[in-house]
Protein backbone atom coordinates (compact mmCIF):
# COMPACT_ATOMS: atom_id res chain seq x y z
CA UNK A 1 0.00 0.00 0.00
CA UNK A 2 1.06 3.45 -0.77
CA UNK A 3 1.28 4.42 3.41
CA UNK A 4 2.77 0.96 4.32
CA UNK A 5 6.05 2.07 5.98
CA UNK A 6 7.63 -0.27 3.52
CA UNK A 7 7.37 2.26 1.00
CA UNK A 8 10.17 4.14 0.26
CA UNK A 9 8.94 8.06 0.14
CA UNK A 10 7.06 7.41 3.54
CA UNK A 11 10.01 6.27 4.92
CA UNK A 12 12.22 9.03 4.02
CA UNK A 13 9.62 11.94 5.10
CA UNK A 14 9.58 10.06 8.35
CA UNK A 15 13.22 10.08 8.42
CA UNK A 16 13.21 13.86 7.47
CA UNK A 17 10.56 14.87 10.18
CA UNK A 18 13.09 12.84 13.13
CA UNK A 19 15.93 14.81 11.52
CA UNK A 20 14.43 18.06 11.67
CA UNK A 21 12.71 17.49 15.35
CA UNK A 22 16.04 16.94 16.81
CA UNK A 23 17.86 19.38 15.15
CA UNK A 24 15.20 21.96 16.85
CA UNK A 25 15.29 20.45 19.81
CA UNK A 26 19.34 20.59 19.66
CA UNK A 27 18.62 24.46 18.45
CA UNK A 28 16.34 25.76 21.10
CA UNK A 29 17.23 23.80 23.97
CA UNK A 30 21.39 23.76 23.70
CA UNK A 31 22.14 26.46 20.89
CA UNK A 32 19.90 29.37 22.05
CA UNK A 33 20.99 29.33 25.85
CA UNK A 34 24.80 28.89 24.96
CA UNK A 35 24.35 31.87 22.94
CA UNK A 36 22.45 33.62 25.42
CA UNK A 37 24.94 32.41 27.82
CA UNK A 38 27.88 33.93 25.64
CA UNK A 39 26.11 37.26 25.22
CA UNK A 40 25.48 37.55 28.75
CA UNK A 41 29.17 36.93 29.54
CA UNK A 42 30.20 39.57 26.80
CA UNK A 43 28.33 42.12 28.66
CA UNK A 44 29.11 41.00 32.00
CA UNK A 45 32.82 41.48 30.61
CA UNK A 46 32.03 44.92 28.64
CA UNK A 47 30.55 46.05 31.58
CA UNK A 48 33.50 44.89 34.27
CA UNK A 49 35.42 46.81 31.66
CA UNK A 50 33.65 49.85 32.20
CA UNK A 51 33.82 49.76 35.63
CA UNK A 52 37.49 49.37 35.51
CA UNK A 53 38.28 52.18 32.95
CA UNK A 54 36.08 54.11 35.36
CA UNK A 55 37.58 53.20 38.12
CA UNK A 56 41.16 53.80 36.90
CA UNK A 57 39.50 57.38 35.55
CA UNK A 58 38.28 57.63 39.32
CA UNK A 59 40.73 56.71 41.23
CA UNK A 60 43.81 58.36 38.43
CA UNK A 61 44.99 60.90 40.35
CA UNK A 62 45.21 63.35 37.86
CA UNK A 63 42.28 65.74 36.92
CA UNK A 64 40.21 64.15 34.01
CA UNK A 65 36.95 65.89 32.47
CA UNK A 66 34.45 64.87 30.32
CA UNK A 67 32.29 67.35 27.80
CA UNK A 68 29.58 67.69 25.32
CA UNK A 69 29.41 69.66 22.17
CA UNK A 70 28.32 72.36 24.25
CA UNK A 71 31.22 72.29 26.75
CA UNK A 72 28.85 71.21 29.74
CA UNK A 73 30.47 68.55 31.88
CA UNK A 74 29.38 65.08 31.87
CA UNK A 75 31.69 63.67 34.02
CA UNK A 76 34.93 64.40 36.25
CA UNK A 77 37.13 61.98 38.28
CA UNK A 78 37.39 62.89 41.87
CA UNK A 79 40.84 64.65 41.06
CA UNK A 80 39.37 66.80 38.79
CA UNK A 81 35.95 67.71 41.17
CA UNK A 82 38.91 68.69 44.14
CA UNK A 83 40.99 70.99 41.14
CA UNK A 84 38.07 72.80 40.13
CA UNK A 85 35.57 73.08 43.17
CA UNK A 86 34.97 71.30 46.34
CA UNK A 87 30.98 70.86 45.22
CA UNK A 88 29.80 68.28 41.84
CA UNK A 89 30.51 70.14 38.87
CA UNK A 90 28.10 67.50 36.51
CA UNK A 91 26.63 69.97 34.00
CA UNK A 92 28.62 73.39 34.96
CA UNK A 93 30.44 74.74 31.71
CA UNK A 94 33.78 73.67 31.22
CA UNK A 95 35.04 77.13 30.31
CA UNK A 96 33.64 78.35 33.18
CA UNK A 97 35.74 76.36 35.45
CA UNK A 98 39.13 76.90 33.18
CA UNK A 99 38.94 80.16 31.48
CA UNK A 100 41.93 79.10 29.63
CA UNK A 101 39.81 76.95 27.41
CA UNK A 102 37.33 80.30 26.06
CA UNK A 103 39.50 80.78 23.38
CA UNK A 104 39.14 77.43 21.93
CA UNK A 105 36.21 76.29 20.16
CA UNK A 106 35.19 72.63 21.98
CA UNK A 107 32.34 71.73 19.57
CA UNK A 108 34.88 72.12 16.47
CA UNK A 109 37.41 70.21 18.29
CA UNK A 110 34.90 67.05 19.05
CA UNK A 111 33.57 67.04 15.86
CA UNK A 112 37.21 67.03 13.81
CA UNK A 113 38.76 65.20 16.71
CA UNK A 114 41.04 67.55 17.41
CA UNK A 115 44.02 67.12 20.42
CA UNK A 116 45.36 70.12 21.64
CA UNK A 117 47.36 71.32 24.82
CA UNK A 118 46.98 74.46 27.11
CA UNK A 119 49.17 75.63 30.39
CA UNK A 120 47.21 77.63 32.74
CA UNK A 121 47.49 78.29 36.63
CA UNK A 122 45.29 76.77 38.92
CA UNK A 123 45.27 77.66 42.12
CA UNK A 124 48.92 78.39 43.58
CA UNK A 125 49.55 75.54 40.66
CA UNK A 126 50.70 75.07 37.15
CA UNK A 127 48.73 72.26 34.73
CA UNK A 128 48.97 71.22 31.76
CA UNK A 129 45.81 70.03 29.78
CA UNK A 130 45.60 67.67 26.31
CA UNK A 131 41.80 68.18 25.01
CA UNK A 132 40.92 65.97 22.75
CA UNK A 133 37.71 65.53 20.68
CA UNK A 134 36.11 62.24 20.41
CA UNK A 135 33.88 62.41 16.96
CA UNK A 136 32.17 58.94 17.01
CA UNK A 137 30.55 59.48 20.85
CA UNK A 138 30.04 63.81 20.56
CA UNK A 139 32.50 64.04 23.60
CA UNK A 140 35.66 65.83 24.43
CA UNK A 141 38.21 64.43 27.03
CA UNK A 142 40.56 66.57 28.67
CA UNK A 143 43.31 65.55 30.71
CA UNK A 144 45.48 67.21 33.10
CA UNK A 145 49.16 66.99 34.91
CA UNK A 146 50.57 68.98 37.35
CA UNK A 147 53.82 71.28 36.17
CA UNK A 148 54.43 73.26 38.67
CA UNK A 149 57.77 71.42 39.50
CA UNK A 150 58.82 71.70 35.80
CA UNK A 151 57.59 75.22 35.58
CA UNK A 152 60.05 76.50 38.46
CA UNK A 153 62.64 74.40 37.15
CA UNK A 154 62.69 76.40 33.80
CA UNK A 155 62.45 79.35 35.51
CA UNK A 156 65.55 78.55 37.51
CA UNK A 157 67.43 77.51 34.13
CA UNK A 158 66.26 80.25 32.49
CA UNK A 159 67.74 82.51 35.32
CA UNK A 160 70.57 80.45 35.28
CA UNK A 161 71.05 81.23 31.22
CA UNK A 162 70.42 84.83 32.10
CA UNK A 163 73.30 84.87 35.10
CA UNK A 164 75.50 83.27 32.37
CA UNK A 165 74.92 85.62 30.10
CA UNK A 166 75.85 88.28 31.83
CA UNK A 167 78.93 86.14 33.55
CA UNK A 168 80.15 86.11 29.68
CA UNK A 169 79.60 89.53 29.20
CA UNK A 170 81.39 90.59 32.33
CA UNK A 171 84.09 88.03 31.09
CA UNK A 172 84.32 89.59 27.75
CA UNK A 173 85.08 93.35 29.58
CA UNK A 174 87.51 92.09 32.07
CA UNK A 175 89.60 90.53 29.29
CA UNK A 176 89.11 93.48 27.14
CA UNK A 177 89.82 95.98 30.57
CA UNK A 178 93.31 93.20 30.96
CA UNK A 179 94.89 93.48 27.53
CA UNK A 180 93.86 97.51 27.51
CA UNK A 181 95.40 98.44 30.78
CA UNK A 182 98.20 96.17 31.37
CA UNK A 183 99.03 94.94 28.14
CA UNK A 184 99.30 98.33 26.73
CA UNK A 185 101.45 100.32 29.62
CA UNK A 186 103.84 96.95 29.35
CA UNK A 187 104.31 97.80 25.58
CA UNK A 188 105.39 101.32 26.09
CA UNK A 189 107.77 100.35 28.79
CA UNK A 190 109.68 98.10 26.71
CA UNK A 191 109.64 100.69 24.12
CA UNK A 192 110.68 103.30 26.28
CA UNK A 193 112.95 100.96 28.09
CA UNK A 194 114.55 100.14 24.76
CA UNK A 195 114.96 103.92 23.77
CA UNK A 196 115.92 104.54 27.26
CA UNK A 197 119.24 102.14 26.85
CA UNK A 198 120.20 103.31 23.30
CA UNK A 199 120.16 106.86 24.20
CA UNK A 200 122.57 106.48 27.41
CA UNK A 201 124.61 103.35 25.90
CA UNK A 202 127.77 105.66 25.63
CA UNK A 203 127.96 106.26 29.35
CA UNK A 204 126.43 103.04 30.25
CA UNK A 205 128.40 101.02 32.18
CA UNK A 206 128.73 97.34 31.71
CA UNK A 207 126.81 96.50 34.91
CA UNK A 208 124.37 99.20 34.56
CA UNK A 209 123.45 97.78 30.23
CA UNK A 210 123.01 94.59 32.28
CA UNK A 211 120.49 96.35 34.23
CA UNK A 212 118.36 96.83 31.45
CA UNK A 213 119.25 93.84 29.84
CA UNK A 214 117.58 92.20 32.98
CA UNK A 215 114.51 94.89 32.90
CA UNK A 216 113.93 93.84 28.97
CA UNK A 217 114.03 90.26 29.74
CA UNK A 218 111.49 90.92 32.81
CA UNK A 219 109.47 92.67 31.06
CA UNK A 220 108.94 90.59 28.08
CA UNK A 221 108.09 87.62 30.13
CA UNK A 222 105.27 89.20 32.05
CA UNK A 223 103.96 90.64 29.22
CA UNK A 224 103.79 87.21 27.37
CA UNK A 225 102.28 85.61 30.28
CA UNK A 226 99.61 88.19 29.76
CA UNK A 227 99.27 87.36 26.50
CA UNK A 228 99.02 84.06 27.32
CA UNK A 229 96.49 84.16 30.16
CA UNK A 230 94.22 86.57 27.56
CA UNK A 231 94.83 84.40 24.61
CA UNK A 232 93.68 81.20 26.51
CA UNK A 233 90.96 82.48 27.87
CA UNK A 234 89.74 84.15 24.57
CA UNK A 235 89.71 80.48 23.28
CA UNK A 236 87.83 78.72 26.57
CA UNK A 237 84.90 81.25 26.10
CA UNK A 238 84.62 81.32 23.11
CA UNK A 239 85.91 84.75 22.25
CA UNK A 240 88.28 84.09 20.06
CA UNK A 241 87.43 83.68 15.87
CA UNK A 242 89.90 82.44 13.38
CA UNK A 243 89.97 84.16 9.51
CA UNK A 244 91.29 81.11 8.11
CA UNK A 245 93.63 82.90 4.78
CA UNK A 246 96.82 81.68 2.07
CA UNK A 247 99.81 82.08 4.32
CA UNK A 248 103.54 81.39 3.37
CA UNK A 249 104.28 79.00 6.29
CA UNK A 250 107.88 79.08 5.23
CA UNK A 251 108.44 83.01 5.76
CA UNK A 252 106.36 83.20 8.82
CA UNK A 253 108.51 80.50 10.51
CA UNK A 254 111.64 82.47 9.17
CA UNK A 255 110.66 86.16 10.71
CA UNK A 256 109.50 84.22 14.04
CA UNK A 257 113.04 82.52 14.28
CA UNK A 258 114.52 86.14 13.35
CA UNK A 259 112.84 86.67 16.72
CA UNK A 260 114.27 84.14 19.24
CA UNK A 261 117.63 84.85 17.73
CA UNK A 262 119.09 86.65 20.99
CA UNK A 263 117.48 83.92 23.20
CA UNK A 264 118.92 81.03 21.29
CA UNK A 265 122.35 82.94 20.85
CA UNK A 266 122.18 83.35 24.95
CA UNK A 267 121.43 79.48 25.35
CA UNK A 268 124.73 79.19 22.91
CA UNK A 269 122.85 76.28 21.15
CA UNK A 270 121.94 75.90 17.54
CA UNK A 271 118.64 76.15 15.51
CA UNK A 272 118.10 75.71 12.48
CA UNK A 273 115.57 75.78 9.62
CA UNK A 274 114.84 73.52 6.09
CA UNK A 275 111.43 73.83 4.24
CA UNK A 276 111.07 70.45 2.11
CA UNK A 277 107.41 71.05 1.31
CA UNK A 278 108.44 72.91 -2.56
CA UNK A 279 107.20 76.32 -1.29
CA UNK A 280 103.57 75.14 -0.11
CA UNK A 281 100.80 77.47 1.03
CA UNK A 282 98.82 76.78 4.36
CA UNK A 283 94.95 77.52 4.87
CA UNK A 284 94.88 79.02 8.23
CA UNK A 285 94.35 81.82 10.62
CA UNK A 286 98.19 83.78 10.34
CA UNK A 287 97.24 85.24 13.80
CA UNK A 288 96.78 81.78 15.53
CA UNK A 289 99.65 79.91 13.48
CA UNK A 290 102.17 82.76 14.84
CA UNK A 291 100.89 82.14 18.46
CA UNK A 292 101.43 78.38 18.04
CA UNK A 293 105.09 78.46 16.77
CA UNK A 294 106.20 81.26 19.26
CA UNK A 295 104.64 78.45 21.88
CA UNK A 296 106.59 75.62 20.05
CA UNK A 297 109.55 76.67 19.37
CA UNK A 298 109.52 79.15 22.93
CA UNK A 299 109.14 75.91 24.65
CA UNK A 300 112.11 74.08 23.04
CA UNK A 301 114.36 76.82 23.37
CA UNK A 302 113.50 77.00 26.98
CA UNK A 303 113.95 73.05 27.70
CA UNK A 304 117.11 73.00 25.92
CA UNK A 305 120.60 73.26 27.50
CA UNK A 306 122.92 72.15 24.62
CA UNK A 307 122.86 71.09 21.40
CA UNK A 308 120.51 72.63 18.83
CA UNK A 309 116.96 73.23 17.65
CA UNK A 310 115.38 72.04 14.46
CA UNK A 311 112.58 73.42 12.60
CA UNK A 312 111.26 71.13 9.54
CA UNK A 313 108.28 72.05 7.16
CA UNK A 314 107.20 69.02 4.62
CA UNK A 315 103.91 67.23 3.26
CA UNK A 316 102.82 63.39 4.47
CA UNK A 317 99.70 61.55 3.91
CA UNK A 318 98.24 64.88 1.95
CA UNK A 319 98.81 66.71 5.20
CA UNK A 320 101.22 70.05 5.59
CA UNK A 321 103.52 68.94 8.55
CA UNK A 322 106.04 70.99 11.02
CA UNK A 323 108.35 69.43 13.13
CA UNK A 324 110.00 71.52 16.04
CA UNK A 325 112.64 68.92 17.30
CA UNK A 326 114.94 70.06 20.05
CA UNK A 327 117.69 67.43 21.50
CA UNK A 328 116.51 69.14 25.16
CA UNK A 329 115.68 67.56 28.51
CA UNK A 330 112.50 65.39 27.33
CA UNK A 331 109.81 64.33 28.81
CA UNK A 332 108.71 61.19 31.55
CA UNK A 333 106.10 58.95 29.58
CA UNK A 334 104.23 59.91 32.21
CA UNK A 335 103.99 63.30 31.82
CA UNK A 336 103.35 62.88 28.16
CA UNK A 337 99.39 62.20 29.33
CA UNK A 338 99.36 65.61 30.95
CA UNK A 339 101.40 67.64 28.67
CA UNK A 340 98.54 69.57 26.83
CA UNK A 341 96.72 69.89 30.07
CA UNK A 342 96.23 74.02 31.30
CA UNK A 343 98.29 75.32 34.25
CA UNK A 344 100.61 71.82 34.13
CA UNK A 345 104.23 71.02 34.46
CA UNK A 346 106.43 68.05 34.71
CA UNK A 347 108.16 69.50 37.93
CA UNK A 348 105.68 72.24 39.76
CA UNK A 349 106.29 74.34 42.69
CA UNK A 350 108.15 77.66 42.97
CA UNK A 351 111.48 76.24 43.02
CA UNK A 352 111.29 74.46 39.84
CA UNK A 353 115.00 74.61 37.84
CA UNK A 354 112.79 75.83 34.32
CA UNK A 355 110.11 79.27 34.18
CA UNK A 356 106.84 79.19 32.55
CA UNK A 357 103.46 78.79 33.64
CA UNK A 358 101.79 75.56 31.51
CA UNK A 359 99.37 77.48 29.15
CA UNK A 360 101.85 77.72 26.13
CA UNK A 361 101.20 74.25 24.89
CA UNK A 362 97.59 73.81 26.10
CA UNK A 363 96.95 77.23 24.10
CA UNK A 364 99.10 75.37 20.74
CA UNK A 365 96.43 72.48 20.62
CA UNK A 366 93.35 74.34 21.09
CA UNK A 367 93.95 76.80 18.42
CA UNK A 368 95.54 74.50 16.23
CA UNK A 369 91.85 72.37 16.86
CA UNK A 370 89.89 75.67 15.51
CA UNK A 371 91.87 75.77 12.69
CA UNK A 372 91.43 72.22 11.23
CA UNK A 373 94.79 70.90 12.42
CA UNK A 374 96.13 69.18 15.33
CA UNK A 375 99.29 68.44 17.70
CA UNK A 376 101.36 65.44 18.20
CA UNK A 377 104.84 64.99 20.31
CA UNK A 378 107.11 62.12 20.68
CA UNK A 379 110.07 62.24 23.52
CA UNK A 380 112.62 60.42 25.07
CA UNK A 381 113.71 61.66 28.70
CA UNK A 382 116.97 63.14 28.78
CA UNK A 383 117.36 62.91 24.99
CA UNK A 384 114.88 65.50 23.44
CA UNK A 385 111.62 66.29 22.27
CA UNK A 386 109.74 66.50 18.64
CA UNK A 387 106.36 68.66 18.01
CA UNK A 388 104.77 67.75 15.17
CA UNK A 389 102.48 70.04 13.82
CA UNK A 390 100.02 68.81 11.19
CA UNK A 391 97.12 70.95 8.95
CA UNK A 392 95.08 69.46 6.56
CA UNK A 393 94.06 72.73 4.25
CA UNK A 394 97.09 73.37 1.91
CA UNK A 395 98.06 74.22 -1.37
CA UNK A 396 100.78 74.46 -3.97
CA UNK A 397 101.30 77.90 -5.46
CA UNK A 398 97.97 79.43 -3.90
CA UNK A 399 96.42 76.40 -5.99
CA UNK A 400 94.26 73.55 -3.63
CA UNK A 401 95.24 70.16 -4.36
Amino acid sequence: MFTSLNNPVILSLILVVIILSLTYIFYKYVILPMRKKHLEEEENIRLQHAKLMAMFAELDPSPVFRFDLSGGIILANNAGNKLLTSKPIWGEKIYDLLPALKEMNLAKCINEGEQREITTSVGNATYQFTVCGVPQFKIGQIYGRDVSALKAVQEKLELALVKSEESEKLKSYFLSQLSHEIRTPMVGLLGLGSILKESLDDILTDEQKSWFDHLEIASKRLSRTMDLFINMAQVLTGGLTVYPVDINPKKEIETILKEYETAIKEKNISCSYEDLSNDAFLKTDQYSFNLVMQNVIDNAIRFTKKGSIKVTSYLADNRFCIDVADTGIGISEAYLQKIFTPFSQEVMGYSRPYEGNGLGLALAKNLLSLNNAFIKVKSVKGKGTTFSLIFNQWSVHNEKL
